[in-house]
């Protein structure tokens, strides 16, 4: 996140989605980390913009001592341990991004962040941009593949934003695409997509499963 965008359209997208979710109890502990790349100019009042866009209360809002620049030491200090959301400028980084890559999250921190609590969902804020966000959405899934041994993901994929909903339990993200079927009905198809990664015969394979209407 960088306060160039903040109260852009899609901060108030990704709020109705959170809102959706708290409201029917799906979140659980839920927190936020805005991953800001200019940490250093964020005030008081640009927190309590973010967190009132986002439909949270500002503690739960993560807030961090160092910058993204020391990774390690940044995501070491993510104490928190319930359903946690990624809001970084870009995305995941996958092979052969360029620019700053403090703009993303690393698949090896996302698998951190899940080797903390088994139980969690992790949500993930993607950007696309000179490609079909579908395409984006399978790379962005073969990476972390790469990278983590077992995931299941529900993604909600629109014209030019994706929103990654991922965990180790099968009910956490099943539970999510169905929230979305209900609200977005015969919408839901080309839109929530329920992927999967499991270990067959000591290999991996992806495994798409569609939304009936």
């Amino acid at each position: 996140m960088n306060l160039e965008f903040l109260g852009d359209a899609l901060d108030h997208w990704k709020g109705a989605l959170f809102a959706s979710l708290q409201k029917e109890k799906i979140l659980r502990d839920f927190a936020v980390d805005p991953m800001a790349t200019d940490q250093d100019s964020w005030g008081k009042k640009d927190r309590e913009v973010y967190a009132r866009l986002l439909r949270i209360k500002q503690s739960q809002v993560i807030r961090h001592k160092v910058s993204l620049q020391k990774r390690a030491k940044y995501f070491g200090e993510i104490a928190h341990k319930g359903d946690l959301f990624l809001d970084p400028d870009t995305g995941v980084e996958t092979p052969g991004v360029k620019g700053d890559r403090c703009r993303y999250v690393r698949p090896a921190e996302i698998g951190q962040l899940f080797d903390r609590s088994d139980e969690r969902l992790l949500i993930i804020y993607q950007h696309v941009r000179g490609k079909r966000v579908s395409d984006r959405v399978e790379k962005v899934l073969k990476t972390l593949h790469d990278e983590i041994d077992q995931f299941r993901c529900c993604s909600y994929e629109s014209g030019t934003v994706a929103m990654f909903f991922l965990s180790r339990l099968e009910a956490r993200t099943s539970t999510v695409a169905k929230h979305f079927k209900a609200v977005l009905g015969r919408h839901a198809n080309g839109r929530i997509r329920l992927s999967s990664f499991q270990p067959d015969d000591h290999k991996s394979r992806l495994c798409r499963d569609s939304l009936e209407t």
